[in-house]
This record gives C-alpha cells, sequence and structure tokens, in this order.
C-alpha cells in the first residue's frame, strides 16, 4: 500500500515542481521508494525466511546428490574387488560416505560379495566439505530488486495500478469538470460521491473472501469521498465551511474505524494518503491556508484516534510527513509575515498531535519490550516543528529563544510526567523526553543571541537518535544518527565568520561548536559503552567520532580565545586551555569508564613545543612572559598527573612520555634562563650563550649523580630520564659545545679573561664533566654495558675536549695577542700556526704519558696519532707558511717535546693492555 502512496505523493509534488515532467519522474521514484520501505519494514523477516529455507533446500540436495554419487562409486569398486577385499572397502564407505547434513547421515546399503572380481582397490575418495548455513541478511539492492520483483509478479498489482489511476482520474475530472463542463456543479459533486461510496460498498462485500482487493477498494473509496468533499468547499463552494469540516471529520472517523475493526493498516494508510493528497491535486493555487491547514487537522485527529487503538507506525509516519511536509512547502512558496496570527496555531496544534501520537505508540508498543520508541516521531518532530517554528517567529527578536524555552519546559514536564506514572515500562520514552528537553534548554543561549539554530539542533538531535539506534538496535537510526551531525557541521560552517562576536563564550559560533563536539563526544561514549551491540566497522569509525568531538572542542575554544584576546596573550591562554581540558578528559576517562578519553592527553606535550616554536618568531619574547608564569607550570604539572593516572594504559609508550617531557622542560627553562641572564647582563653574548646550556646540564647533572634517589616519576622511570631523556641532552650539550668554540670570542665583560678560568672556558670544562657523571650514573644502574658504546663515548669526549682546549687557545691568544677572532685570519696567522703546533706536541706529550701510567695502549697510540699529525703539520705548513721566529719555534718546541715523549712514555706492551 505504500507503494501507491509514494506514487500519489510523487506525483503531486513532482507536478508542484516541474509540472507534466516531474509528475512523472515525482510518482515513479515515489512509487519505488513506498514500496521498497514498506518491504523492507513489513515483509523483510519473511523474505528472509524463505531465502534461508530455500538456501537450505538448495544445500541438501546438493549433499544428497554427493553422497548418491559416493555411493554409486563405491558399489562400482566393490564389485571391482577380490572378496577378502570387501571388509576393508566397507569400512572405507562408511567413513567416506558420512556426509554431515541438517537432517540425516546417508548410509550406504551393503555390497554383495559374489560379485566382486579381482581388480585393485581404488584410491580413497575425500568426503565432500560441507558449507555452513547461517542467515544473511539482505542488502537494500537485494531489497529493492525484491520490491520491483513483487509489484510487478504480485496478486494485487491490477488492483494497485487501478485505484491509483482511479483516484488520479477523478482529481483530474473534476478540475476539467470545473473548467470546462457544462453540467452543473451539484450533479459532478453527487456522481463523484456515489462512485466513492460505490466502491466502499463492494470492499466491504468482499472483505472476507478477497481481503486484499476489497481494502484497496475500501481505500480508494476513501480517497474519492475526501477529494470529493474538498472540491465541493474549494472550487465550487457548494458547502460551508463548517459543514464541509463536519463531513471530513466524519469520513477520518468512518475510515478510521473500517481500518480499526478489519485491523487493516493498509487501508488507513491509503485513506489517509488520499485524504492528505485531495487539497493538492484540486488546488487551483488560490485557495486559503487557514481552510487547508483546519481540513488538516480533521485529517490528523483520524490518525490520532487510530493511534489510540492501534500502534501502526507507517500510519503515523505518513501522517506526520505529509503534514509537516505540505506544511514546508506552502511555507516556502506562499508564506508571509503578516500570516503568522493565523498560522502559529495549526503548528502548535500538528506538533501536540504527533507528540501525542509518538506518546500512543509507545504505550501500544511498549509491553512487547522492543523497538516501542518510534525515532522518526520522537525526534524528528522537534527537528522539524522546531524548523518551521523558527521561520515564523523569525520577525520576533527573541522568537527562537522562546520557543526553545518552551519546547525545553514541555519536554521535561513530560518526562517527569511519564516517569511517574510508567516509570521503568517507558524508560526509553522518557530518556529520550529528558534528552529532548535539555537540547532545547540548551539552545535558548545562542537562540538568544542570533539565528543559527540548525547546526546545534541538528547535532544533538543525532546523537540523540544514534543513542535511541543503540538502545533498539537498529543501524539505519545510527547511520542517520551520524549523518546528522556530519550535515550539523557543514550548516554551521556555511555561516562561518556571520555570527556576531561581541559576547565572548555566550556567542553563536562558540556555543554551536561546542555542541558539535559534545554530541560527538556523547555518541562516542554511547558506542563504546555499548560496543558489543555494534558491528566491527562501527568500532573502527567510533575512533574517528572521538576524534572529530575533540576537535570541535579544540576548534570553540581556540577559536573563541583568538577572537577575544590581543595577540600577545593568547598563545598562552590557548595552552592554559589545551591543559585543562587534557586534565578534564582524564578525569571523564575515570569516572565515566571511557577508555578514548585517555589519549588527549597525547596532544598536550606537541601543542606546548608548537606553542614554545611560534613565540620564538616574536623577538623579545620568553616562555613566562603574558600569562606564561601560569601557563607552562600548568602544563608540565598536568603533564606529570596525567601520566601517574594513566601510565598502566600507555605502559609502552611511557618511556618516550617521560622523555618527552623532560625534554619540553629543558628547552623552556633553557629559554626562560637565558632570556634573564641576557636581561640583567647584556654587555656581552658569551652571558646569554652560557645561559642556555645551564638548565638542560643541571638536569643531566642531576640524572645522572642523584636520579636513583629522586622521587615519583626519575626513580620509577629511571632508564625513562637517565638514558632515553638525558641521552638527546647531551647530544644537545656537545653541539652546543661545538658552536660556543666556533661563534664566541668567549668575552666575559664586565670581568677581565683569563685562560681556563673565564666563564665560557669554565662552561665548557662543566659540560665535559656532567657528559662524565651521567655515563658513569647509566653504567652504575646497567643502562649501558656494551663495551662498544663505552669506547664511543670516551672517543666523544676525547675530541670534545681536544676542541674545547684549541678553544681556549684561539679565544687567549685573541684577548692577549690581538688575533682576531676570525676563522680565516686566524689561519693565515703564523702565531697561531706556531701556537697550534707547540700546544698539540703538548697535547700529544700528555696523553702518552698519561696512557703509559694507566697502561693503555689504545691512549697511548691516540698520543702518537696526534704527534704523528703535528710533524706532518711542521713540514706540509709550517715550512712554508711560516717564517722567522714562529718557524723557529714551532720546530724546535716540537721537537723538544718529543725528546721529553720518548723519555717518558714508551709504548704500553700488549699484555699490559687493561680492557676498555
Amino acid at each position: 500500500m505504500l507503494s501507491i502512496v509514494g506514487l500519489i505523493a510523487g506525483i503531486a509534488l513532482g507536478g508542484m515542481i516541474g509540472d507534466g515532467m516531474g509528475a512523472i519522474a515525482g510518482g515513479a521514484l515515489g512509487a519505488f521508494l513506498g514500496y521498497a520501505w514498506w518491504q523492507r519494514t513489513k515483509s523483510e523477516p519473511r523474505a528472509a525466511q524463505v531465502d534461508l529455507l530455500e538456501r537450505k533446500v538448495t544445500f541438501l540436495k546438493e549433499q544428497l546428490d554427493q553422497a548418491l554419487l559416493r555411493l554409486d562409486e563405491l558399489e562400482a569398486a566393490q564389485r571391482a574387488q577380490p572378496a577378502d577385499a570387501v571388509q576393508a572397502v566397507q569400512a572405507e564407505s562408511a567413513v567416506v560416505t558420512e556426509v554431515p547434513t541438517p537432517l540425516q547421515s546417508v548410509t550406504p546399503p551393503p555390497p554383495e560379495p559374489s560379485e566382486a572380481p579381482t581388480v585393485s582397490a581404488p584410491a580413497p575418495l575425500r568426503p565432500a566439505q560441507p558449507r555452513t548455513i547461517g542467515p544473511v541478511e539482505p542488502s537494500l539492492f537485494d531489497t529493492a530488486l525484491s520490491a520491483i520483483k513483487n509489484w510487478f509478479m504480485g496478486g494485487n498489482t491490477v488492483v494497485r495500478v487501478g485505484i491509483v489511476i482511479l483516484f488520479f482520474g477523478v482529481a483530474f475530472l473534476l478540475k476539467y469538470a470545473y473548467d470546462h463542463a457544462q453540467v452543473p456543479p451539484e450533479l459532478r459533486i453527487a456522481g463523484v460521491a456515489i462512485g466513492g461510496v460505490a466502491l466502499l460498498v463492494l470492499g466491504w462485500r468482499f472483505r472476507r473472501a478477497r481481503e486484499g482487493f476489497a481494502l484497496a477498494l475500501q481505500g480508494g473509496g476513501v480517497g474519492v469521498l475526501y477529494l470529493t468533499i474538498f472540491a465541493a468547499l474549494r472550487l465550487y463552494n457548494l458547502l460551508p465551511p463548517s459543514f464541509a469540516f463536519g463531513l471530513l471529520l466524519c469520513i477520518a472517523a468512518f475510515s478510521a474505524v473500517l481500518a480499526v475493526v478489519q485491523n487493516a493498516q493498509a487501508l488507513a494508510v491509503l485513506g489517509a494518503s488520499g485524504g492528505f493528497l485531495a487539497p493538492i491535486l484540486a488546488s487551483t493555487g488560490q485557495g486559503s491556508h487557514v481552510m487547508l491547514f483546519s481540513y488538516y487537522v480533521m485529517l490528523n485527529l483520524g490518525i490520532l484516534g487510530i493511534a489510540w487503538f492501534k500502534a501502526w507506525r507507517p500510519l503515523n509516519v505518513v501522517g506526520f510527513l505529509f503534514t509537516f511536509g505540505i506544511g514546508m512547502a506552502w511555507g516556502a512558496k506562499f508564506y508571509r509575515p503578516e500570516f503568522f496570527g493565523s498560522t502559529e496555531p495549526f503548528l502548535i496544534v500538528f506538533f501536540l498531535m504527533y507528540l501525542a501520537v509518538a506518546v500512543l505508540f509507545a504505550s501500544r508498543r511498549a509491553p512487547q519490550l522492543k523497538h516501542y520508541l518510534d525515532g522518526t516521531l520522537t525526534f524528528g518532530l522537534p527537528i522539524v516543528a522546531f524548523g518551521l517554528q523558527v521561520g515564523l517567529v523569525s520577525i520576533f527578536e527573541y522568537g527562537a529563544a522562546v520557543s526553545a524555552l518552551a519546547l525545553s519546559f514541555l519536554y521535561l514536564v513530560l518526562a517527569r510526567v511519564s516517569y511517574a506514572r510508567h516509570r521503568e515500562d517507558l524508560r526509553d520514552l522518557v530518556e529520550a523526553f529528558l534528552a529532548l528537553g535539555v537540547v532545547f534548554a540548551t539552545l535558548t543561549i545562542p537562540l538568544a543571541l542570533d539565528g543559527r539554530w540548525t547546526s546545534a539542533a541538528w547535532a544533538f538531535e543525532g546523537a540523540a537518535i544514534l543513542w535511541v539506534g543503540i538502545r533498539q538496535e537498529r543501524l539505519l537510526a545510527r547511520v542517520f544518527g551520524l549523518f546528522l551531525q556530519v550535515a550539523a557541521a557543514g550548516a554551521f560552517l556555511t555561516r562561518f565568520g556571520y555570527a556576531p562576536m561581541a559576547t565572548p563564550v555566550l556567542n553563536s559560533f562558540f556555543v554551536g561548536a561546542l555542541f558539535l563536539s559534545v554530541a560527538g563526544l556523547f555518541s562516542n561514549w554511547i558506542m563504546q559503552k555499548h560496543r558489543d551491540a555494534l558491528r566491527d566497522m562501527e568500532s573502527t569509525i567510533a575512533v574517528g567520532v572521538f576524534v572529530w568531538g575533540a576537535l570541535w572542542w579544540v576548534v570553540a575554544g581556540i577559536s573563541e580565545i583568538d577572537r577575544h584576546l590581543p595577540a600577545m596573550p593568547r598563545a598562552h591562554v590557548q595552552l592554559i586551555f589545551i591543559a585543562l581540558s587534557c586534565v578534564a578528559f582524564g578525569a571523564l576517562h575515570r569516572r565515566l569508564d571511557w577508555p578514548l578519553a585517555r589519549f588527549p592527553m597525547l596532544v598536550l606535550l606537541p601543542f606546548a613545543l608548537m606553542v614554545l616554536l611560534a613565540d620564538m618568531d616574536f623577538p623579545g619574547r620568553h616562555p613566562s612572559v603574558e600569562l606564561g608564569w601560569l601557563a607552562w607550570p600548568l602544563v608540565f604539572v598536568s603533564h606529570l598527573r596525567l601520566l601517574k593516572k594513566h601510565e598502566l594504559q600507555f605502559e609502552r609508550i611511557a618511556p618516550l612520555l617521560h622523555a618527552a617531557g623532560l625534554w619540553l622542560l629543558a628547552a623552556v627553562g633553557a629559554w626562560e634562563c637565558a632570556w634573564w641572564i641576557d636581561h640583567w647582563v647584556a654587555a656581552t653574548k658569551v652571558w646569554g650563550l652560557i645561559a642556555w646550556v645551564l638548565v638542560p646540564a643541571g638536569l643531566v647533572f642531576v640524572l645522572g649523580t642523584r636520579g636513583e634517589r629522586m622521587a615519583w616519576p626519575v626513580a620509577a622511570h629511571l632508564k625513562a630520564y637517565l638514558l632515553y631523556g638525558a641521552l638527546p641532552l647531551v647530544a644537545v650539550l656537545g653541539m652546543w659545545l661545538l658552536y660556543s668554540n666556533a661563534s664566541n670570542d668567549g668575552n666575559p665583560w664586565p670581568l677581565p679573561y683569563v685562560p681556563v678560568l673565564s666563564p665560557l672556558d669554565l662552561a665548557q670544562l662543566g659540560v665535559l664533566l656532567i657528559s662524565v657523571y651521567w655515563f658513569k650514573g647509566c653504567e652504575h644502574n646497567e643502562f649501558i654495558t656494551d663495551p662498544a658504546w663505552r669506547r664511543l663515548f670516551y672517543i666523544g669526549l676525547g675530541i670534545g675536549g681536544f676542541i674545547c682546549a684549541n678553544g681556549i687557545l684561539l679565544r687567549t691568544l685573541h684577548h692577549w695577542a690581538g688575533v682576531p677572532f676570525d676563522i680565516d685570519e686566524m689561519l693565515e696567522s703564523m702565531l697561531v700556526q706556531a701556537s697550534f703546533s707547540i700546544f698539540w706536541t703538548v697535547l700529544a706529550l700528555c696523553t702518552m704519558v698519561l696512557a703509559t701510567r694507566l697502561h693503555r695502549r689504545a691512549l697511548w697510540i691516540t698520543g702518537a696519532g696526534l704527534m704523528g699529525v703535528v710533524v706532518a703539520k711542521l713540514f706540509l705548513v709550517d715550512l712554508s707558511n711560516i717564517g722567522g721566529v714562529e718557524r723557529i719555534v714551532s720546530f724546535i718546541g716540537v721537537g723538544l717535546l718529543m725528546l721529553v715523549v720518548g723519555y717518558f712514555s714508551p709504548v704500553p706492551p700488549k699484555k699490559a693492555e687493561r680492557a676498555s
């Protein structure tokens, strides 16, 4: 029957939009969609059962054929075998022919030994593999194909098409007669009415013999009577409005009684559809909307009366779609502000009627304890009605806000009354009304500021529909709920930038984004809570829903801060917002048992690093400026607090998180320390350069010397801090060592420069010493046990020491001998080259003497290698580029030192070499 409704509605609405072709296309599409929906909702269980039985019969037939084939093969084999092999073949046949079927096992008949000649036994046969039979839910495509097939091959096809054609023929006849015919209007109307009554009488007589045929005739007769009375009222003015509406009310009541008495849902749907379409088909475009809506009130009273006795969801949905669909179409084309007084009462009446229908449906279906909540009416009604209401009250400043507040009050009262009377019987309905009341109460705030209602309403309604879909195990409702939230985001973005931003927080942009976030996060929470009822793909989508909600939360907060705060404190306020958000999500994870709520904490450190790097683009800024003194401590406290709560859940990446927190602390502390020292001693760059390394070096020193004696988190995660965290800091100290020697002359003004005792020299020596302490701490805790790493560290330490020593020499020559601190000029200086030769020889001497004392052959070879470099330098560089006293000093000094080396530091024997 819904195919007829769809056909009628499609032709009517398509004709309104696109005349003839629109009517044809709309009718075809409406018929197909209506019948597909009818098959999906009413006949799908039966079709699924029939399909399952067919597949079982096919399976049993295949198994039986296979078993009989194997019996024939075994009999032939037994006839070909000798007599003493019969028993073996029989045993084999008993195994081979055991074919599992849902009914029974097939047993072969015993062979006759007398027929068995002497032939070799055949190869054993493989038993057939049974297929698994189980209910397979038909896809939407299969349902559509089945719907088309049933439409064309069904037994009542002629009746269905005939009723549709008859109905449209009557409608067109009335319009043509109105425009051209000379027959008196009274006779036209009477003739059509008699035809409708005749259809009703025939349908009633055939109600027992041919039920489907009878119901179709009765539905067509009811539709014709609706059309007749409306034509007499609107086209010919033969009936006064009060009498016409009385007749319409009688017909509505009569059709309702017929449907209830015969338990004919299709009759009720068809009769109501004809009644709703009658004004459209007979319309001239010049009628009164008051009469139209009054007529629809009468029709909906009939639907409400039926709902009192029967829980017929298709009838309820058809009435809802026709009432509000035609209302929206009329409003889009004809509504003007002066019609408010004559339109608003009808909207309220229609809303209350279908709210009552939703409650009655739930009350009738509640004893079944399954699917008693009609999501289309429960949640679709407030969406559509509130949308129309916003359009009607747009002429009033706070009309939408007052309407939302009134709806909130109504739904909260209904929730309270329903809970008091029914409690557990209508628990889902009570919860739905309570959710809607909260939604509209929340909407009151942004609607009081501007008209951006779509995104907020759709987002919350989508979350509510998703919740109901999970509770009632309806996949389509869950998909629609998620789609509605995406549509809400689209509606929100279409008005991006148009909302007024004068009031911080209490503006539609922030509240709209906030509602999108809350709807998405609630959807994820409810999906996680009922994850056993979801499909595998939905569990994956749930993660995306959480990310969706969290991103809208960040968009709401960050955008609001960006719009209402000046540029200077903006980044630090955003950092505070992110830190507090992570803490809030962590609390929700524990209180609501919400697994994904612990993951936002992973965003805290990356976002903090972004803020730190962004601040570096502004000259004169430092971490503690403009609320940074509050933001950065809050970041580190929040990071550690969340780590302590969730370290079991993040056991695999916990070391990385602890180490990353240490890196960020070192960076923030180094920048802050450098800024303050440079601010206090702004004479030379050396003080700021030293300040950059104080905090990282201090952290490495403390971890290397006292790490295992410190409280949580260091002692509990010592390897994460001492090895994973401190190792990159040691590498940074090494890079600082190279940079400071190459880029700074070490001027300690206002202090005089004293080699080795100057601030930069002491800082570099301290970095080398701290590195040694750190490495010893790693060895003591057995974090580094491989001898190769030990050798690599000491090689790097020796290279660093050599670079620092040469840096001290160059800075001394710069400050005491006036050599410009420029790499090119220094390499061209004869004094610098001679000093290099003598100094490197002294270093080689000290190294080799120390190696001899310690019996370290490898260390002695290192010193000897440096000595070889000095000798090569003397002949390749000094001999050609250095003249005068410098050349003499170089050669004589190096020669004497080599003699000393030969006397005091012979090469240690191999057997005395200690394990490195």
